[in-house]
């Protein structure tokens, strides 16, 4: 427990920030449950990654990694740097500087309409006066988001600073924020009017707009943790009001609004920002495009190098084929991905560019359709046209980083993610070890989970011998699906009449809702009508 002076004194130094509320007391109740800060046990890394801020907030990005998805995104919907403003809406606690000087260097200067907790208090009138200072001919980018300290030993809400023996809240201004809307939904303070004066209206404005979240934070494991996405929540609402306000006021460009939360860190590594939303506005307040439809999920390329994000795959996937003669609009695609239903995200990312998919695919992603889905398939492909079979396994990754589970739509418990997979490799395993006999061929009526099991047989040793089971099952899959996929294309290649057979293998990840999904290629091949491999490609 953290002494009671400790306590005290941190609430001291919120200074008005606390002092707006009715009463000190439920404050420093909030935060007697919080141990005292412990001495730090991480260690610098080479590229400044701090491990801690990701495990509490799943997808954030270190600083630099943000500024090329924002610099990209950006280009990419025809924004020129040199001609855009970024306007920052950032805490003006001085360890939120880092994010707005990398921000100013991409983007020559910013704009600041940000105050306490990160709300931007400028309102309406700093947006306008914001428009009027835009390039001619430019666009601008508004970046907002409340920040959240995770300090050395893992703890959300606390930060090490500079120059001091204990660190402090971080957000102060936001923690003292959450224990005035506990203290009013508790009924032991009343709701506070807003100031008519300056010298403690922001932080009586963030406690009233933190007050409609004040339930969902009570209700929350962990209440630090949730504080930071209740006040995005406010402020998205809050920027959405100002842009609709005022987007007029931008001449003739755009408006992007980057919305997130700005996670600090100790001295000597990345700060990091988790993208909640990042959407693209004409000025007349109308939403062009939603950027965040790929939101990207970091934790998966710790554990599978070279994954590609579901839109990212279809691009060099299409770019591919385009460079080698094939029409998209002449090509059929054939998929053979698990029946799990977290599984349809690529195939309609795909049948989005080639109009349809043929399914051939079951269990795990076994091509259980076998030589006969495949000839079907083929006698389907347009006239004059290809086909592009897609095929691999699949594997979750949860908000974690768990390899082998991920969180699923109305579950409070996730589950198994390939379910067919982890039963097979108990089911090999067992006989492996001579606890079980191999099975014999059942009824139709479970025949393709046996099929599952017979062809990961082989890799069984594999399996046991890998220092992460569930890692390495994905790849030992993989390696069976492209053994039997190599043999339909062997055996029905002459279905093709004219055209050539493009067959990518590799291994399907599914993230948390709100991340996108990704793929990574392991083979992708190119064969004519008799099988006869023709080329080889890298993705």
């Amino acid at each position: 427990m953290m002494p009671k002076s400790e306590l005290k004194k941190m609430v001291r130094e919120m200074g008005g920030a606390a002092g707006t509320f009715s009463s000190r007391k439920s404050l420093i109740r909030q935060l007697e449950a919080s141990p005292a800060p412990a001495a730090p046990t991480v260690t610098v890394s080479s590229d400044g990654a701090f491990g801690p801020a990701v495990s509490a907030f799943p997808g954030a990005l270190q600083n630099s990694e943000l500024i090329k998805l924002v610099t990209a995104t950006l280009d990419d919907a025809g924004y020129d740097s040199d001609k855009t403003l970024c306007a920052t809406s950032f805490c003006c606690d001085e360890v939120n500087r880092p994010l707005e000087s990398d921000l100013r260097n991409s983007f020559t200067n910013n704009f600041v309409m940000g105050g306490l907790a990160g709300f931007p208090f400028g309102g309406a009138t700093s947006f306008g006066a914001m428009a009027a200072h835009i390039p001619d001919g430019g666009s601008c980018l508004l970046a907002f988001g409340p920040h959240v300290g995770v300090d050395s030993t893992g703890k959300i809400g606390t930060v090490e600073r500079r120059g001091r023996a204990n660190g402090g809240s971080c957000c102060g201004s936001a923690v003292a924020a959450s224990g005035y809307v506990a203290g009013v939904l508790s009924g032991e303070a009343k709701k506070a009017d807003i100031p008519d004066d300056a010298l403690h209206a922001q932080q009586a404005f963030v406690g009233d707009m933190l007050l409609p979240h004040a339930e969902r934070l009570e209700e929350a494991d962990d209440k630090m943790q949730e504080l930071p996405y209740a006040l995005y929540d406010a402020q998205k609402e809050f920027i959405g009001k100002i842009v609709e306000q005022k987007s007029s006021a931008v001449a003739d460009g755009n408006i992007a609004v980057l919305g997130g939360i700005q996670i600090n860190t100790p001295a000597g590594f990345s700060d990091y920002y988790l993208p909640l939303s990042f959407e693209l506005y004409s000025n007349k307040g109308e939403l062009l495009e939603d950027f965040m439809d790929d939101k990207p999920f970091s934790k998966v390329h710790e554990i599978f190098p070279g994954a590609l994000t579901n839109k990212e795959l279809v691009a060099k996937i299409t770019k591919t084929l385009k460079a080698n003669g094939i029409d998209k609009e002449k090509t059929l695609v054939a998929t053979s991905l698990c029946c799990d239903e977290v599984n349809r995200p690529l195939e309609e990312a795909l049948s989005g560019t080639f109009a349809d998919n043929f399914n051939m695919g079951g269990l795990a992603g076994f091509p259980v359709g076998g030589a006969v889905a495949f000839g079907a398939m083929a006698a389907h492909i347009p006239d004059g046209g290809s086909c592009v079979a897609v095929y691999g396994p699949h594997v979750g990754v949860d908000s974690k980083g768990a390899v082998g589970t991920v969180e699923r739509k109305g579950r409070k418990a996730g589950g198994s993610c390939c379910g067919s997979a982890v039963a097979a490799s108990g089911v090999v395993s067992s006989i492996f070890k001579g606890e079980a006999e191999a099975a014999k061929i059942p009824d139709v009526v479970d025949a393709q989970q046996y099929f599952v099991n017979k062809a990961l047989q082989p890799y069984a040793e594999r399996l046991e011998k890998a220092d992460e089971k569930m890692v390495e099952l994905p790849y030992a899959l993989y390696d069976a699906q492209t053994e039997l996929m190599t043999r339909i294309v062997e055996a029905s290649a002459s279905g093709v009449s004219d055209g050539l057979i493009a067959v990518l293998g590799g291994v399907q990840i599914n993230t948390p809702a709100g991340f996108t999904d990704y793929y990574l290629p392991l083979s992708f091949n190119l064969y004519d009508n008799q099988a006869k491999l023709v080329k080889k490609f890298d993705l």
